[in-house]
């Protein structure tokens, strides 16, 4: 009886085509397996930036948020800021009350503020009266928004860098009015920035700093210029800023044309001794 026999060239070529499927096999294995773990990459890098947008997206609304109005803590009444010897944030009702009202996008309000900002909450500081520093809207510049939500929270958060903060914001704004620059001011975003940049240098702690939103002080502002334009003033002629009225009922008219006479004319208006004299 006769045996089936394979000659040798069929049976290389059959050991060939065996060894060729047996690789096909391996290389499929190991496409579908490279194609698993780059579509596992790309699904896990899709979760990754969804998470980072979703924060950032979350983040910025928070920032912008206007009605968010309890970041100002125990300003969101409206009310002003307090300086006296007692410190920030406390009044003393034993000597007269020097209110000022002004806008923090407000050049005259910087100037002023350069010439005699320094004496005014010097002489708060010392007791000869309680100075309440109150931001309203009259010009309404962009910065006016970040700046006043900032100092708002720095005066609740961390009142002893508050009169350095107030101070450093005005003399911003005044330069760059007087640069004619208004890239910065003119645009909410970038005011942001730069009022965060101003808070570190006069030493705001950082963590604070973090939590200043863009702008929260728009109801702020509104309540506090109604107020303001209602407010029974006597030898008011017309609303401007800055304006200073003695004890909520009397205003002081300015003049000068130098710190000395100007900070003169105000503490004449409130009944106290000369500063030449002290």
């Amino acid at each position: 009886m006769a045996k089936n026999t394979v000659p040798p060239s069929d049976a290389a070529r059959v050991k060939a085509q065996q060894m060729r499927q047996a690789q096909e096999r391996a290389d499929k294995r190991t496409r579908n397996i490279i194609i698993g773990v780059v579509a596992a990459v790309v699904v896990a890098v899709i979760a990754v930036v969804a998470i980072v947008v979703g924060n950032q997206i979350a983040k910025n609304a928070r920032a912008h948020d206007s009605a968010n109005t309890a970041l100002l803590g125990s300003y969101e009444d409206g009310g002003p800021i307090v300086v006296s010897s007692k410190g920030v944030g406390v009044a003393d009702d034993s000597v007269p009350t020097l209110t000022e009202y002004f806008d923090y996008s407000c050049h005259a309000c910087a100037d002023i503020d350069g010439f005699i900002g320094r004496d005014l909450s010097d002489g708060a500081l010392a007791g000869d009266y309680t100075l309440e520093i109150q931001p309203v809207t009259v010009v309404g510049v962009e910065y006016a928004g970040p700046a006043t939500t900032a100092s708002l929270i720095v005066a609740d958060q961390a009142p002893d860098h508050w009169i350095e903060f107030h101070h450093a914001l005005l003399a911003y704004f005044g330069s760059q009015y007087r640069a004619g620059e208004g890239r910065v001011v003119s645009n909410e975003e970038a005011s942001w920035k730069q009022v965060k940049s101003i808070a570190l240098e006069v030493g705001v702690p950082q963590e604070i700093v973090d939590s200043f939103p863009v702008n929260v002080s728009d109801a702020y502002l509104e309540r506090a210029t109604n107020e303001w334009r209602e407010a029974p003033i006597a030898g008011r002629e017309g609303l401007g800023t800055p304006e200073f009225v003695k004890d909520h009922s009397t205003k002081i008219v300015l003049s000068g044309t130098d710190a000395p006479s100007i900070l003169e004319t105000i503490r004449t208006g409130m009944g106290l001794e000369s500063a030449s004299a002290q």
